[in-house]
């Protein structure tokens, strides 16, 4: 198992554990800076570990997957023009490129 670059507890580590590609993921986006606050995402998409859940294109044309009530999300991850963005596991958030957003939206509301 890759290691991480994030401390996470037990339980959001074992269920990480279980998807090497999101853990690969979440060291990439680590690394790299927050989404600027005029950054404007052309596709928008979200994940959880049996694929796409919904999706978005240039504000316009929206996609979603249809999922059985027994398939629960381990985790749910959000792509900005294919760059993880945010990725939780139930309530711990682990990667979160868009805190510079959720502090410049909190500041209008």
């Amino acid at each position: 198992m890759e290691a991480l670059k994030v401390r996470l507890n037990n339980k959001t580590l074992s269920v990480l554990s279980l998807y090497p590609e999101w853990l690969t993921m979440v060291n990439q986006a680590i690394d790299k800076p927050q989404f600027g606050i005029h950054y404007i995402p052309r596709v928008i998409e979200v994940f959880d570990q049996y694929g796409l859940l919904t999706g978005r294109i240039n504000s316009s044309l929206s996609y979603e997957s249809t999922r059985n009530l027994e398939q629960e999300s381990e985790f749910i991850a959000w792509l900005l023009d294919g760059e993880l963005a945010v990725l939780y596991v139930g309530s711990e958030l682990v990667v979160n490129r868009l805190q510079i957003l959720a502090i410049a939206f909190g500041e209008l509301l």
